[in-house]
């Protein structure tokens, strides 16, 4: 008796992704990459940080052009490329105008942008990042304490991220920090106890209110950090916090916020132009108005 053949196992190929897509993004940083077209680095809920090509958006008829201005919470249609993806349509979200116009808003959006283009990886995804980001720059927009935002910011995106800094204990001994200076060890991620300090090399002290302005972030957000009355030694002694941490996990200078500072003081037409947010002609060296 004979028995019945085997049926051949069917080979599963797997699915490409579609070639049309649609996705949510906020506008990082942009670069002309000739006469007509944009090479724009874009923050997505599904898909990270990436680079995109808008063909024809610095056209002054082109109906991309404004939905892609920087800081833009807008939604795009894109069609896979060998190398970049191209842009093919694009709707406005939020358009966050204020962000361009305003030296101040435009300095802090512009130091929150380059947080996540150092930070992250490439097509790496974390929908956590871009929903702050996105609630972030619309805080901005409406007008809310800038210092306040971007402190929040900064803390919730390291926290995000996985470089959230240790406010509580000794990072040495792991005893409850007491209420005095206690120096930050950006190497360690935290705080040193006077015991554990000595003989080491520690970083710069942090103030009594400094520690609590941070604790306040971390336990209780940005609705209670925005009642506190914040003196500018306070704010000088907190950004400098910052600034130092972002450099060590960076492993470079972030210059939105030094910028900002220059140049605040200096009457301008219009935003000062921010390292790695520029939109300088490779072709022609210079930045276009």
């Amino acid at each position: 008796m004979h028995e019945p053949p085997i049926a051949p196992t069917p080979i599963r190929t797997p699915e490409r992704p579609a070639r049309l897509y649609q996705t949510e993004a906020i506008v990082l940083s942009r670069m002309a990459l000739n006469e007509a077209d944009r090479i724009l680095t874009v923050f997505t809920p599904a898909h990270g940080k990436y680079r995109v090509i808008a063909k024809g958006a610095r056209r002054p008829t082109s109906r991309l052009g404004p939905h892609l201005e920087y800081f833009t919470h807008a939604r795009l249609h894109l069609s896979r490329g060998r190398e970049l993806d191209v842009v093919t349509g694009a709707e406005t979200i939020a358009p966050h105008l204020s962000l361009r116009t305003d030296l101040t808003a435009f300095g802090h959006a512009s130091h929150m942008a380059e947080v996540i283009l150092r930070l992250t990886e490439e097509r790496q995804e974390n929908a956590a990042a871009y929903h702050l980001l996105v609630k972030s720059l619309a805080l901005l927009d409406e007008g809310v304490d800038p210092f306040a935002v971007t402190r929040h910011f900064e803390l919730a995106a390291m926290t995000m991220l996985g470089y959230r800094p240790e406010l509580y204990r000794c990072v040495e001994c792991q005893r409850d920090l007491e209420a005095e200076p206690n120096p930050f060890v950006a190497s360690r991620g935290g705080f040193l106890c006077p015991v554990c300090r000595h003989g080491t090399s520690s970083g710069p002290r942090l103030s009594v209110n400094a520690q609590k302005y941070l604790r306040t972030l971390d336990r209780h957000g940005l609705a209670a950090a925005v009642r506190l009355r914040v003196p500018e030694t306070l704010r000088e002694e907190l950004e400098a916090f910052a600034s130092s941490y972002l450099r060590h996990v960076a492993e470079r200078d972030l210059h939105s916020l030094r910028v900002w500072h220059a140049v605040t003081d200096t009457p301008s037409s219009g935003p000062p132009t921010i390292p790695g947010l520029t939109d300088r002609d490779p072709d022609r060296g210079r930045t276009p108005g």
